[in-house]
């Protein structure tokens, strides 16, 4: 209840008289009741208690972009807030380094990630989920594995971030302390239980044929992963490939929250889509490419089903809808503003959860460690 007085005591404050007519004419991908923005909620704190300047209310009322009536509260652009760290030195918040534009836009490596020609949303528009269509998520791979007992199996997913690397999770690359034997990738796929994925009906009908199969010639898991312990975080892990992906209509790269606007935005309260080829509710194994979308939630929430969830980490899901086995390495995709334009930014890699659809699924925030893929790749 503090915050949210907190939070009328901002917003009362206010003498425009013309706010909610801005507010209803405001629009942005990420409007959201105030109440699921932590990095609102975060700097109503701080112009309450003084440690932002007075003149910071005017980043809050610009930032209003509705009103919801459930909670009887403001909607806000949650992308409008600057980061501001809650732990502060002689009351002025330090710097998070983690954060800045200069490790990251200015990275020596930041060249050989896609800048323009990714995420592309193709205007259409698991457990729950509902089968993908041909061309919708081109990004997606799956990770093929050399077994014991059932031969070669597709085990694991991950996406296409440029021509030669795989972003997946870490404990799909280590098991027992070893990596694990990894026959390829293969790019292009939408059911493989079949040569020629088709979609549409007579003269409709588009079908493809071509699936790149491709060796993999370095594996590189997060120095800081633990399997006992996932939740620790590190979870994320790279794939080089040992020849480049050709880009064609199902192959093309993921947009990644390179810039600060991505990496500084709140996701709680957001909506995403995780995709893959795990098991659906009824414990049956699919073949064909499945998507979901979910909500994320916010860090309390996560909390209550984890106990102590890494601050790289987020947790997304809804009844009956969640990523589940098989999932895992694959991407949580939100629609975000990439540069200007509107594209399906990867901001989570599948890690783990408990029982699929009952508890929120965690996923590895990749926001958190672009300066970790930046440092791995080369051309």
């Amino acid at each position: 209840m503090v915050t949210l007085k907190v939070l009328l005591f901002i917003f009362v404050l206010s003498n425009n008289r013309n706010l909610f007519t801005f507010a209803q004419t405001r629009r942005c991908f990420d409007c959201v009741s105030v109440t699921s923005c932590e990095i609102a909620l975060d700097y109503a704190r701080m112009i309450r208690v003084g440690t932002l300047p007075n003149e910071s209310r005017q980043v809050f009322m610009k930032a209003i972009c509705g009103f919801d009536p459930y909670n009887r509260m403001p909607k806000v652009c949650c992308s409008d807030f600057p980061v501001v760290n809650t732990k502060t030195r002689g009351g002025i918040p330090e710097e998070d380094s983690n954060l800045s534009a200069e490790s990251i836009e200015n990275h020596r490596n930041v060249g050989l990630l896609p800048l323009h020609s990714c995420g592309d949303i193709d205007g259409a528009r698991i457990t729950g989920g509902e089968f993908a269509k041909l061309y919708e998520y081109p990004w997606m791979t799956l990770i093929a594995y050399n077994t014991t007992t059932m031969g070669q199996r597709f085990l694991c997913g991950g996406s296409i971030i440029n021509s030669r690397y795989i972003l997946t999770a870490a404990h799909c690359v280590i098991l027992n302390g070893k990596f694990q034997n990894i026959a390829g990738v293969r790019i292009g796929e939408l059911d493989y239980s079949t040569d020629t994925d088709c979609q549409g009906h007579g003269f409709n009908m588009i079908c493809e044929t071509k699936v790149q199969d491709i060796d993999v010639e370095e594996i590189i898991p997060h120095e800081n992963f633990n399997e006992l312990n996932k939740s620790a975080g590190g979870d994320i892990a790279l794939l080089r490939l040992s020849e480049p992906i050709i880009m064609y209509n199902n192959a093309a790269p993921i947009c990644l929250p390179l810039y600060d606007n991505l990496r500084t935005m709140s996701l709680a309260g957001l909506r995403g889509t995780v995709a893959g080829w795990g098991t659906m509710e009824n414990n049956v194994q699919t073949t064909k490419l499945m998507k979901v979308e979910i909500p994320i939630k916010s860090r309390d929430e996560c909390i209550s089903s984890y106990r102590s969830p890494t601050v790289k980490t987020f947790c997304a899901g809804a009844m009956k809808k969640d990523s589940c086995s098989g999932d895992s390495g694959g991407p949580f995709m939100v629609e975000s503003d990439f540069n200007g334009t509107i594209r399906l930014v990867q901001y989570g890699v599948v890690s783990f959860g408990k029982k699929c659809g009952d508890h929120p699924g965690v996923y590895t925030d990749v926001s958190k460690y672009m300066d970790w893929i930046l440092d791995h790749i080369k051309e």
